[in-house]
């Protein structure tokens, strides 16, 4: 009796503490960041719509999109950098794009950080007259017999700032660090105070390029036959009209008499004017919250739906927590309704 006792109360234990072990992992899910933005908020313990506007009014005011903006939030989480202390920020290239800037602050973290730093040195080098001509860092790593060195030249570097006027030495050094750094560990994707002649091709520059369609004419040359009429701006094919003998389009007859009283032409300035007005007032989050919606009514299968889901989960933190609520609860009710 004693024994049957005990395996009972052993066994509601047990379930007891299964049961708080589900629920630990339930909030620990709940809790999981959903996107870059979030995981940064997480991390710097700030909501991640405070966190979307104090970086879009500071340092990451460059940005002209949420792609270029959520681009850098990628990049500092994946260097563990913080932009709110200036360790990056956004830099405007030359003709488009942005690119991912890190200060020196921001250089020195990342490779203190690194498992195989071990230590740093720098070597001075002085021109004929004794003023400084170079200066060399020689980068230490614990898995490499012989150290890095990268050697840069202050006639190749300076600029004519304050700062390079009043302490060349020591911007120098800086920039002789950051090279260093950024050859002995491979750093990619960032770049240096001082890399200010960027090349377009390594930008980030999501701004989609506006696509010129070939001229109808020289295609129905080349191709020697029949093309279509198409929109050169959309590509997107137009019915050609009929005419009659006299080479006029032919309309049917309502839109003749509307013609002809003018009702016509009243109509089509009111609806031209409506959906430019329309166009006018939605800003992009608004488009990309509707095409959202529409998606998701639109799946037809559970492989639709997680590409939307997907889409929303990188897109969520712009909106206010009521319409974050709205959506999600659209594609739970999605899921449901396929089957999921």
């Amino acid at each position: 009796m004693g024994n049957a006792r005990s395996m009972a109360v052993a066994t509601a234990n047990r379930e007891i503490e299964e049961s708080q072990q589900r629920a630990i992992a339930a909030r620990q899910a709940e809790q999981k960041p959903r996107n870059a933005l979030e995981a940064m908020a997480v991390k710097l313990k700030i909501s991640p719509q405070a966190l979307q506007k104090t970086l879009r009014s500071t340092v990451f005011s460059a940005c002209r999109s949420d792609e270029e903006f959520f681009a850098l939030v990628v990049v500092a989480n994946e260097y563990g950098l913080n932009p709110l202390l200036k360790e990056m920020y956004a830099f405007p290239a030359k003709g488009s794009g942005i690119v991912p800037m890190v200060s020196v602050d921001g250089w020195i973290r990342i490779m203190n950080e690194h498992p195989a730093f071990d230590g740093i040195e720098f070597d001075y080098h002085a021109d004929e007259k004794g003023g400084i001509e170079a200066i060399e860092a020689i980068i230490y790593r614990k898995d490499r017999q012989h150290p890095v060195k990268v050697i840069e030249y202050l006639e190749e570097c300076k600029r004519p700032t304050d700062p390079w006027k009043t302490a060349p030495r020591r911007m120098l050094r800086h920039r002789a660090l950051m090279q260093g750094a950024r050859v002995a560990f491979g750093f990619s994707g960032i770049f240096a105070e001082g890399d200010e002649e960027i090349e377009v091709g390594n930008v980030i520059d999501i701004t989609p390029q506006a696509q010129t369609m070939p001229d109808r004419k020289t295609l129905g040359e080349e191709l020697g036959d029949e093309i279509p009429n198409f929109d050169r701006n959309t590509g997107e094919l137009v019915e050609d009209t009929q005419t009659d003998a006299r080479g006029m389009t032919e309309v049917d007859e309502e839109t003749a008499r509307q013609a002809d009283t003018g009702e016509w032409q009243e109509g089509r300035a009111d609806e031209d004017m409506g959906e430019a007005h329309s166009d006018a007032e939605e800003s992009p989050s608004d488009a990309k919250l509707r095409q959202i919606r529409e998606s998701i009514a639109a799946a037809k299968n559970l492989a639709g739906l997680k590409h939307v889901d997907n889409e929303w989960v990188n897109a969520r933190a712009v909106y206010d927590d009521d319409t974050a609520r709205e959506v999600d609860a659209a594609i739970a009710a999605k899921w449901k309704e396929l089957g999921q």
